[in-house]
């Protein structure tokens, strides 16, 4: 059975390492798009757990144009029942006309194909029982039965939020594009509202994402997934993580939110000047050091050198994410080893992954 776990652009590949690390299976990856084979109950598995996919299709079939689109091959009793509603989104696409023309095409491919399997379903564009969507990926329309009706990545969690948030799938990415893994030692300064932290902590202990009951998920009204639940999660190795901010707002902000993500027991969130940390945490006790860095930061760069220098290991990393227009210059002490830019809608981030020589040196900036 194909699915099809649609992402934000840039997540596409750490989408396809975790379906790989959480269910073992092989993906195809295209723009916005990671395909995969499964069966069911590994299928909710992922759908409970993944940090980077944005939606997770049972997948309807891929087409480059509508006017091919024939549902005619699925086995739709098995998939829906009669009396179910539904409601038809067309996403990435331009212009209103252009998705309401495919819309209009689908759902017309969906009645005539369902209604020749004897399956009766209606429209119902406020409390629809499940949701189709197509996602264009500017080359080929993807389309499926979305598994939760909802968007994965807009997080329960995120109550308090700060004006440099970002949502949960974007704070998972920046927590493993630091390097950080399970059974290391993560330090995320400048914490915020706690997003990276938080996520940080959920895939390090394997932990549910949503804060939901299966019920409140489309599938559990689909025969397929009838009397399925996801299981208990393997125990990964015990990870220590360290959430530091300036503010005492963010750092109450972060506590809650940590609290209602349901890892606050995980994460130590902690009010704290940058000057303060090498005084508090031992030399060369982290593995990662990741700050997230806005306008007012940017001056404190020597600062964050001289700290992450002391606080981490030999080889440890080092991840600046900042905006589009900072210019940071590198430390003789650190190695670049990746300069990237993510896009989320209007918003651009910066970001700079350095890593730290094994050599010891003369601090300096150039």
């Amino acid at each position: 059975m194909k699915y099809c776990a649609l992402v934000n652009p840039g997540l596409e590949n750490i989408c396809g390492k975790e379906i790989k690390e959480l269910i073992n299976l092989d993906t195809k990856i295209s723009p916005g798009a990671v395909e995969f084979d499964s069966d069911p109950k590994k299928a909710l598995s992922l759908l409970h757990r993944a940090q980077s996919v944005r939606r997770l299709l049972l997948q309807l079939g891929t087409w480059k144009k509508t006017d091919k689109i024939n549902l005619e091959n699925i086995k739709w009793p098995e998939w829906v029942a009669s009396g179910l509603s539904f409601r038809a989104e067309v996403e990435n696409l331009k212009g209103q006309e252009n998705r309401l023309a495919v819309a209009k095409a689908f759902v017309g491919a969906v009645f005539t194909a369902a209604e020749k399997q004897h399956i009766s379903l209606s429209i119902d564009l406020k409390k629809p029982d499940f949701l189709l969507v197509v996602h264009f990926n500017g080359t080929e329309y993807f389309a499926g039965l979305d598994l939760a009706g909802f968007e994965l990545n807009a997080r329960d969690y995120r109550v308090f939020t700060n004006s440099a948030s970002c949502k949960g799938d974007i704070g998972y990415f920046f927590a493993r594009r630091s390097g950080f893994v399970p059974g290391k030692k993560l330090l995320v300064g400048f914490a915020k509202d706690g997003v990276i932290s938080i996520e940080a902590a959920l895939y390090a202990n394997n932990k549910p994402v949503h804060r939901k009951t299966a019920e409140e998920f489309s599938y559990s009204r689909l025969p397929l997934f009838k009397g399925l639940n996801y299981g208990p999660a393997k125990t990964k190795k015990a990870s220590v993580i360290i959430a530091i901010d300036e503010s005492n707002q963010n750092v109450i902000a972060a506590r809650k939110n940590a609290q209602i993500a349901g890892v606050r027991e995980l994460v130590s969130i902690q009010r704290m000047y940058l000057d303060e940390l090498s005084g508090t945490y031992a030399e060369k006790e982290f593995d990662n050091l990741i700050f997230q860095i806005t306008t007012k930061d940017e001056d404190k760069l020597n600062e964050m050198y001289h700290q992450a220098e002391y606080l981490l290991k030999p080889k440890g990393t080092l991840l600046f994410i900042s905006r589009r227009g900072w210019d940071a210059a590198i430390s003789s002490k650190f190695t670049l080893v990746a300069k990237e830019e993510l896009e989320r809608g209007e918003h651009i981030y910066k970001i700079l992954l350095l890593k730290k020589k094994k050599a010891a040196g003369i601090f300096m900036t150039n």
